[in-house]
């Protein structure tokens, strides 16, 4: 059977390759992974052309099947006659092996020869990320299916600190049903689910700025605790600093605060914390906070620092 999912959707991509194997291929398969990056479409034709020595069929999970894509730029592993051969394999029905070819490119070649073997013969199937406009629905769907009522409060809070993403929401969720079988508000979140990251990293920098080094630090370890690697904060504290600025840019444009929060795509009570902090800080402690972050971030990725004691460096000098 040749199975073709792409999409920008990794995680759902990968929860249907399990289901694939265990509903449709059965679990007793032997399953065999590849990332075509990295292998020859050779190696991919190889191990679809040898029987597994249980005698059960094979699986070939073929992680980045470039080859497939519409757009797809000049590969150095790629090879034309190669292609054709595996075309050639995959067509002769002779093999009992299956292929499951992953790209997470948009859009595939429908004139590419195993994508029209696969709409005859086996199954394609798109997966696409929600949209932002798409995320409410998305998730009041979700809970529905589950019999389990959301609050818009607790939806909203709810996308805001797993911050659009997939994988973080589909964890999230799991834990809200495992305490909660029937409604979900707002308290439960703020009980239940971690502040974004990014809502964190700005409390560490609010605090920075209004001489809460103390509150900053608890907040950094925390982090660190979390796993959250230093080089993640720096280009985050980075990213606020920029935030200061265009709220000061646009200020000094005569834009009104929830104007600000509209093009900037922020809250009304986060421009007002920019505003308050903005008269904190100097154009000069601005510009050197910039370049430090920039140097230091520049050590690390070249190990020049020790990450960890860098950074608490730049906590404590701040």
């Amino acid at each position: 059977m040749i199975y073709i999912l792409f999409g920008n959707s990794e995680y759902t991509i990968k929860k249907r390759i399990d289901k694939i194997v265990k509903t449709e291929l059965g679990d007793s398969s032997e399953i065999v992974k590849l990332t075509m990056n990295e292998k020859t479409i050779g190696n991919l034709i190889d191990e679809y052309d040898q029987f597994s020595l249980s005698g059960e069929q094979k699986v070939i999970v073929a992680y980045d099947s470039y080859f497939l894509e519409t757009s797809k730029p000049k590969h150095k592993l790629f090879d034309s006659k190669e292609l054709k051969e595996l075309v050639k394999s995959i067509e002769s029905g002779d093999n009992i092996n299956s292929i499951i070819f992953v790209s997470f490119g948009e859009k595939i070649d429908s004139k590419n020869g195993i994508v029209k073997y696969a709409k005859q013969n086996g199954k394609i199937m798109e997966f696409k990320e929600p949209s932002k406009g798409d995320w409410n629905q998305y998730v009041h769907s979700y809970f529905a299916k589950r019999n389990v009522t959301i609050s818009e409060e607790a939806m909203a809070e709810l996308i805001k600190r797993t911050n659009y993403d997939l994988y973080s929401f589909n964890n999230e969720a799991t834990k809200l049903l495992m305490y909660k079988a029937n409604g979900i508000d707002i308290d439960d979140i703020n009980e239940l689910i971690p502040n974004a990251l990014e809502d964190d990293v700005f409390s560490v920098l609010n605090n920075l700025i209004n001489g809460n080094k103390k509150e900053a630090i608890k907040i950094y370890r925390d982090l660190r605790v979390q796993g959250v690697e230093p080089v993640t904060l720096i280009n985050l504290i980075s990213s606020s600093l920029i935030y200061l600025s265009n709220v000061k840019n646009l200020s000094i444009l005569n834009y009104k605060a929830d104007e600000i929060a509209a093009k900037t795509g922020s809250s009304n009570g986060r421009v007002f914390m920019a505003f308050k902090n903005l008269k904190l800080i100097s154009e000069e402690k601005f510009d050197n906070l910039i370049a430090t972050l920039h140097k230091l971030d520049y050590q690390i990725k070249h190990n020049l620092v020790d990450r960890f004691v860098a950074f608490d460096i730049f906590l404590a000098n701040f």
